[in-house]
């Protein structure tokens, strides 16, 4: 390499690196805003729609806060927290499972759980779009 070309690698090399830095940033910017996003789902902040199975009403957005069963001392639920998520654990009498996104997803939105378990009617089923359910999944699988 001679000595008029290294600058001009060098001056490259740079560009690619601060180019590298600027979208992992980007993406971790934005996967904090997800999670955030998530975090008010979850706290009821902003309002989940769901109804119990058998009934045609929608619940009133207060009924549907995650917080309601699966946080704080009076909790009826599991804590959903990324240990309890993605851990290989036996769940409500069924084989050991862990929770992706897309078992996740079609728990709240069915009531079927990773290893196709039925959960009580008790727990609400959802109704929520595919990146509503995504910023719920980063909340709490990442906290």
């Amino acid at each position: 390499m001679s000595r008029a070309t290294r600058p001009l690698l060098l001056g490259l090399a740079g560009l690619a690196a601060t180019a590298g830095l600027a979208a992992a940033t980007q993406h971790w910017q934005e996967r904090a805003r997800w999670q955030e996003a998530g975090q008010a789902l979850y706290e009821g902040s902003r309002p989940l729609t769901a109804r119990l199975v058998g009934h045609e009403q929608d619940l009133p957005p207060q009924a549907t806060r995650c917080v309601n069963c699966h946080s704080g001392s009076s909790a009826i639920a599991p804590a959903l927290t990324p240990e309890r998520l993605t851990r290989h654990l036996p769940r409500r009498g069924g084989p050991p499972s862990r929770y992706d996104e897309a078992s996740f997803c079609r728990l709240l939105r069915s009531g079927v759980d990773p290893a196709w378990v039925l959960l009580p009617r008790a727990m609400p089923r959802y109704t929520l779009p595919d990146r509503e359910c995504r910023e719920l999944w980063l909340a709490l699988s990442t906290r």
